[in-house]
């Protein structure tokens, strides 16, 4: 799930879309497909916001083992809803810490003055006890405050992905339309925990 005002290019006009009230936003799979084919996660991947279930998709694909969970039921056969991992209800009866997390999380919005996001990272690291990779705009990481934070959590790698994605709302795509003409810039940003160090910047290109 990924929460920004998305543009789509259809008939050379850009399509500005009213922001989804469950911040669902998807992105193509191919951007979870490239992140899996270069980097070891070593273990099962979860996706707490799965929505209708590409990144698990894109996973299993590749050979992995992966579970995804969501907060509503948006179709996908891998996914199970009813799950709220910002608050932790129906996260906190065994089922974690998890091996490693994988997800594209709401974004933008903002509970008891903080940013959605950076709780969601907060809450993966302390429930995972391997890696947890992100898929955020690339200019989140460049706020003054935010780049502060983010230089006390342990950042392993960025991936920067080539073409723009197109992240559209879920629903826009259940009706049947196509994403396309992505104009924002995306990456990956992997934390490991336990590391200490400078994170070091890849790129991630459709087909490879």
């Amino acid at each position: 799930m990924l929460d920004f005002w998305g543009d789509e290019m259809k008939d050379r006009k850009s399509k500005i879309f009213a922001r989804h009230t469950d911040n669902w936003y998807v992105e193509p799979k191919w951007v979870s497909e490239r992140l899996f084919d270069v980097e070891d996660f070593g273990g099962l991947i979860v996706d707490p916001c799965a929505g209708g279930g590409n990144i698990i998709s894109a996973a299993l694909s590749k050979g992995l083992d992966a579970q995804g969970y969501d907060l509503r039921d948006r179709g996908g056969s891998s996914v199970l809803s009813g799950y709220d991992f910002i608050s932790g209800e129906g996260y906190l009866h065994g089922s974690s810490p998890f091996p490693n997390i994988v997800s594209n999380p709401p974004y933008g919005r903002h509970i008891s003055g903080r940013r959605i996001e950076e709780i969601f990272i907060e809450r993966a690291l302390k429930w995972s006890r391997g890696k947890v990779a992100v898929f955020l705009e690339t200019k989140w990481a460049n706020a003054e405050k935010r780049g502060a934070w983010l230089e006390t959590l342990p950042l392993y790698r960025e991936y920067r992905l080539g073409p723009r994605p197109s992240c559209p709302p879920g629903e826009y795509l259940l009706e049947g339309n196509k994403a396309g003409g992505g104009t924002k810039d995306y990456s990956w940003f992997v934390f490991l925990k336990g590391f200490q160090g400078s994170p070091t910047l890849h790129w991630l290109r459709r087909g490879g």
